[in-house]
């Protein structure tokens, strides 16, 4: 049966009307805090501050623009977007697929080996090796750097593969105007020899590699990598409906809220929790939400991050999951950044704790630590289904978009699609703001603030309006159904591992290290 798995999708549902009794059997929780438990929230400590961070860029950007050989410019790596690779994203988005999709993926098969110059002296002066220039440094290393430019592109990631660098050498990307990234080192982020790079706006990214010396010389034949592949992300995605009477972006539904224009107690908190989610999957470039949630230890701040089962599931693409915090524009403003080069603080790299298709949900634990005064989402684990006009609250990223406000009431006669049962899901009614593609995976939270669930889209007969609150209803996991999947991470107590019965993914996750079951709904055993 077709579903929808955001607001995005134009597909006419089944639906399915069910009894509006409670389905949470073989949910109860098996850790320490039973039903009807609840966490409070937490402030961000340690580490710097937004503005810190964007100051070390800054500093960063700066250095490496003063190492950069000269002559880097002169020549770049063209990766070309075809016709077709235009034409295949702009069906993807016309077909309003749910993850939404932002751009697409090119081979690059760029190897970098220094084969060349490993038996001669380091050049004083700029010299072309592997298609970047390459210079020795005044410490005895050297500098290479190769320009990428996608004609197009809004913004650029890059695929590194076979890295191998000795313990004194760095690697960076950066663009022209202002980011920079890094460094990489050895065998990158997870020692694989294979990653994504962060993101920079714009159509040309600059990798630099910087030797620190001494040792330049003999570095070399042990200085290596890959250019695999590069991703595009562009404006193609801006093909949505474009609103008439618009009341935040030019490329968002006309219902869609600015959160910025809106100061309510139980999403402030939110504002400083939620996340704009993108990340690489095969030809693809994805987005959705997420946002931080607390566990129940108040004397440690592991960086738990809450999404949805259908936008990411598995460890090999969280490991590039980029994470965007602080993505807001003021109240009345609807000259919108691009998507593609969002504002607030990139942070990179994630791993999957639990995740489960039933209840549409997955657990996160981010590998970068968030801005200092970011917020961990407190959670009520208490069934809230089936109670009726119950407020709900959200802060999302529809359409890759700045923070969105919307505001819900649970509707206990909305009608049911199939396979997405009430108990396991939470049926709600719009009543500020909306939904889009993006929104996806965005915690809602109930009256206090806290977390009850999180989207998995819209159910009804309408879902290709997103402003139609009569013919569709919002649908987000229910927390409560799931709870005994997270509890060993968020309730304490269970010892980092997940207990018998519980959503997996590997067998890592479960104490019982068995992990089993069919792709997609396998269980600790």
């Amino acid at each position: 049966m077709n579903r929808a798995l955001g607001r995005r999708s134009a597909r006419i549902l089944s639906l399915v009307v069910l009894a509006s009794t409670t389905l949470i059997a073989g949910a109860l929780c098996v850790g320490p805090l039973a039903l009807g438990a609840e966490v409070p929230m937490e402030i961000a400590v340690g580490g710097p501050t937004a503005e810190e961070m964007l100051a070390q860029q800054a500093d960063l950007h700066r250095w490496l623009m003063d190492q950069m050989p000269v002559g880097t410019l002169d020549r770049r790596l063209s990766i070309r977007i075809t016709e077709n690779d235009a034409a295949d994203l702009r069906k993807a988005i016309e077909e309003r697929s749910d993850p939404f999709k932002v751009g697409v993926v090119k081979s690059a098969q760029h190897p970098v080996t220094f084969a060349s110059l490993s038996a001669r002296a380091l050049p004083r002066s700029p010299l072309t090796v592997d298609g970047g220039t390459l210079r020795a440094t005044d410490d005895g290393g050297f500098v290479w750097a190769l320009a990428i430019r996608t004609d197009g592109a809004l913004a650029v990631r890059v695929h590194f593969d076979k890295v191998d660098l000795p313990a004194d050498a760095d690697l960076y990307i950066m663009n022209l105007a202002g980011q920079a990234f890094g460094p990489y080192t050895r065998q990158g982020p997870d020692g694989t020899g294979e990653f994504w790079s962060d993101t920079v706006s714009g159509d040309t990214a600059v990798v630099v590699l910087r030797h620190h010396g001494p040792g330049g010389q003999a570095d070399l034949a042990r200085s290596g990598f890959a250019i695999a592949d590069v991703g595009h992300l562009g404006p193609g995605f801006q093909a949505g409906p474009i609103a008439s009477t618009e009341s935040f972006c030019s490329f968002n539904a006309s219902c869609v809220e600015n959160a910025s224009c809106y100061n309510v107690a139980a999403v402030n908190d939110a504002k400083s929790a939620v996340a704009l989610m993108q990340w690489i999957a095969g030809a693809f470039i994805y987005t959705c939400t997420g946002g931080l949630i607390a566990d129940s230890d108040g004397a440690t701040q592991v960086p738990y991050f809450l999404t949805a089962n259908h936008c990411l599931s598995s460890n090999n693409t969280a490991a590039n999951l980029q994470t965007y915090f602080q993505f807001s524009i003021a109240c009345g403003s609807t000259s919108c950044p691009a998507q593609t080069n969002p504002g607030g603080i990139q942070r990179l790299g994630a791993t999957v704790k639990a995740t489960g298709s039933a209840g549409d949900f997955t657990l996160l634990q981010l590998s970068q630590t968030p801005p200092a005064g970011s917020v961990f989402l407190g959670w009520n684990n208490a069934p809230i289904a089936n109670t009726n006009n119950a407020a709900l609250h959200r802060i999302s990223h529809p359409s890759w978009a700045p923070q969105a406000y919307s505001a819900h009431h649970v509707d206990t006669g909305a009608p049911t699609c199939t396979g997405w049962p009430r108990g396991q899901r939470i049926y709600s009614r719009d009543d500020v703001g909306a939904t889009e593609g993006g929104s996806s995976g965005s915690p809602v939270v109930n009256g206090s603030g806290q977390i009850v669930g999180q989207l998995s889209g819209a159910c009804g007969y309408n879902t290709g309006d997103e402003c139609d609150a009569v013919s569709n209803a919002t649908v987000d996991g229910a927390f409560a159904y799931y709870y005994s999947s997270v509890a060993p991470f968020l309730a304490g107590g269970g010892g980092g591992c997940q207990a018998a019965g519980t959503s997996c993914t590997s067998n890592s996750q479960c104490c019982s290290n068995s992990c089993k079951g069919p792709r997609g709904n396998k269980t600790c055993r």
